[in-house]
């Protein structure tokens, strides 16, 4: 049986590597991504980097409803919000937001949870491991 808290963290692992934002370390506490700052250097576009934050904020909840959000969470959430906000109100874009990480977590699942397995055992991994297990996505 897979822990709440390792589906939890495995879905923000998952989501960070398939928006292209790489993962620092993962464990059953906390997933750690790399900084804004590299991203907004290397010229993403804001709308795009704030969808990938609030997916992998609202991931993990959304794979563990049981779970509650972080202080991390729930700032990544912030960050995304206010890089969206350009074009639309907080609020909607929130609950935009929130169907598009209930969405990635059906369509990743699998990955999710076997990540998940993984993380239960581990309880800890590097950015590197978590690569290994799920894979690395290509561009598309």
């Amino acid at each position: 049986m897979i822990s709440d808290a390792a589906l939890h963290e495995a879905a923000h692992a998952v989501a960070a590597l398939r928006y292209g934002i790489g993962v620092l370390r993962v464990s059953l506490d906390e997933c750690e991504i790399e900084p804004a700052g590299d991203f907004i250097e290397q010229g993403r576009h804001h709308g795009s980097l704030a969808v990938g934050y609030a997916v992998i904020a609202l991931a993990g909840q959304a794979a563990a409803p049981k779970t509650v959000m972080s202080t991390s969470d729930q700032l990544l959430l912030a960050h995304a919000c206010f890089l969206g906000s350009f074009a639309d109100c907080p609020d909607a874009i929130r609950r935009a937001f929130l169907v598009l990480a209930e969405r990635f977590v059906l369509d990743h699942r699998e990955q999710i949870e076997k990540l998940a397995l993984v993380l239960d055992d581990r309880r800890s991994m590097s950015g590197a491991e978590v690569e290994e297990v799920v894979g690395v996505w290509g561009g598309d």
